[in-house]
């Protein structure tokens, strides 16, 4: 059935659901972005080398550039390899070498790239409305400006705030919270009583607010232990595909504001993670542990459960906390240990075959027997 773009809710003449109308602009550019070379260095506060009516209409990695494409470097190598590439300009650092090129000279290229990366990033196009399909509780609220795809299900007591949009086949649980601006693409679960803050964006098949993992075993029996809390989800988060973050057994799971989480991570229930942290894929976080602000788990990371990690930690990748970690280092290994100290025991483990067999020499030289080494 075709979308309704009135704002039409699926409550009945006598629901009392609050659906506004829905008045959204077109999301997406009509036609490409370009700029003039002089007009992109002024948005990027960058020194320009070059035809300042050089066309740019697009951005690049120096590998996949094409003409009217900008990309940058950072490094000498990469500066020879841009020069060589098709591309129009090159972002560079304040003090390098000219090339056979029009260039833009910043402070840091990565940072400029950056926001030319925004410039010319077409804006994304969501769904407009709220579709015939959807299945919408008269006991939810619904707010301004909000679109909702087919299939979706939101259930009594939920609030949508202003400008948010549900792409198709997403559940909202009973008394669930979502605030305004935000994101859910299709398939995403939220459990009820799980609440999101404003700008929040959440990719297909996460899931937040499924019970935790816990148990008690009584007489042999593992029974289950209730989880009558919730899930916290700060402003401007996102969610990558499929992540789980289970609801506390009571009180509530926290994602602190401006914490970006990767796909297929797992957070248990009751874990607290603080303000703009970095979860990278497949990382998981057993119950009550706590990270502070700005941490960093790098790819496959494990935590042990009631685990402190502080404020800037980074953690590298596969590495396993098994205990608390103080903020503002770096760590390594299972278990994580402090990164100059992983590599020296690292060094050490990787002599051990030649030692042992000059340890065998020393004995073999004292006439050592393996009776004499026992006693």
């Amino acid at each position: 059935m075709p979308s309704s773009r009135l704002g039409t809710c699926l409550a009945g003449a006598g629901g009392r659901a609050r659906c506004y109308p829905t008045n959204r602009p077109g999301d997406a550019r009509e036609h490409p972005m370009r700029l003039t070379l002089q007009a992109l260095a002024q948005e990027l506060n960058a020194q320009m080398e070059g035809d300042a009516d050089t066309p740019v209409t697009g951005v690049s990695s120096i590998e996949f550039a094409q003409e009217g494409d900008v990309v940058f470097a950072e490094s000498p190598r990469y500066l020879r390899l841009a020069e060589r590439c098709p591309a129009a300009a090159v972002i560079v650092w304040r003090d390098a070498p000219s090339i056979d090129k029009p260039v833009l000279r910043v402070e840091s290229p990565r940072q400029a790239f950056l926001k030319a990366m925004e410039l010319f990033a077409p804006e994304p196009r969501h769904p407009e409305g709220i579709d015939l399909n959807a299945v919408i509780s008269p006991e939810a609220d619904i707010g301004e400006d909000v679109a909702i795809g087919a299939g979706c299900v939101i259930e009594a007591g939920a609030r949508i705030g202003r400008g948010s949009v549900l792409y198709p086949l997403c559940y909202i649980g009973r008394d669930a919270q979502i605030g305004e601006q935000c994101v859910l693409y299709p398939n995403v679960t939220l459990m009820h009583d799980v609440r999101l803050g404003n700008r929040v964006i959440v990719h297909s098949g996460s899931v937040i607010g499924a019970d935790g993992f816990g148990y008690a075993t009584v007489d042999g029996v593992h029974r289950k232990v209730p989880h009558i809390g919730t899930v916290e989800v700060g402003d401007d988060v996102e969610i990558g595909a499929n992540v789980c973050i289970d609801r506390a057994k009571t009180g509530v799971t926290r994602i602190g504001s401006g914490t970006k989480i990767d796909n297929l991570v797992h957070i248990g229930h009751n874990v607290q993670i603080g303000e703009n942290c970095l979860l990278v894929a497949q990382v998981g976080i057993a119950g009550s542990s706590r990270l502070g602000r700005y941490v960093v788990l790098a790819g496959q990371v494990g935590v042990a459960d009631h685990v402190t990690i502080g404020d800037g930690a980074i953690v590298a990748a596969q590495s396993g906390v098994a205990g608390n970690l103080q903020g503002g280092q770096r760590y390594f290994g299972s278990p994580a240990r402090e990164h100059s100290r992983q590599l020296r025991l690292m060094a050490y483990t990787s002599r051990l075959p030649e030692l042992f067999e000059r340890v065998k020499e020393l004995e073999r030289r004292l006439g050592l027997t393996t009776e004499e080494k026992d006693e």
